[in-house]
């Protein structure tokens, strides 16, 4: 009875181990995706936005995804990309893109301002 009882015990310490180094393993492999991830959008986009406002844009997408929004050479702010949408991020001014670089034009607001956007990788 004892040797059936430490057997088990054995044999759950044993299993135990193993799930553990799984998820360690999964870890890993999960850290060295995000580390040898290119975002298929990386470099310098510039183009325009029209409506209520108009003005120049330029986007630099860095190798991560994220993404350096210049409007008007005079307010930069950060955002990042899902795939090629943009995650939604306010500038300090209020203003917000919506689209994707897939497709390379979108709609912004600013408050009730509103209005397109369009750009061409550099």
């Amino acid at each position: 009875m004892k040797i059936i009882i430490y057997k088990n015990f054995l044999t759950g310490i044993l299993l135990f181990t193993l799930m553990s180094c799984d998820v360690f393993l999964d870890e890993i492999h999960e850290k060295n995706e995000q580390e040898n991830f290119t975002s298929a959008y990386m470099g310098k986009w510039t183009g325009s936005y029209t409506g209520d406002l108009n003005g120049t844009l330029i986007f630099n997408v860095q190798k991560n995804a994220t993404v350096e929004i210049n409007r008007n050479g005079q307010e930069i702010y950060s955002s990042a990309l899902i795939g090629s949408s943009f995650n939604v991020d306010k500038a300090p001014s209020g203003f917000i893109l919506y689209g994707n670089l897939e497709n390379k034009s979108g709609t912004w607001e600013m408050g009730t301002l509103k209005g397109t956007w369009s750009v061409a990788k550099n």
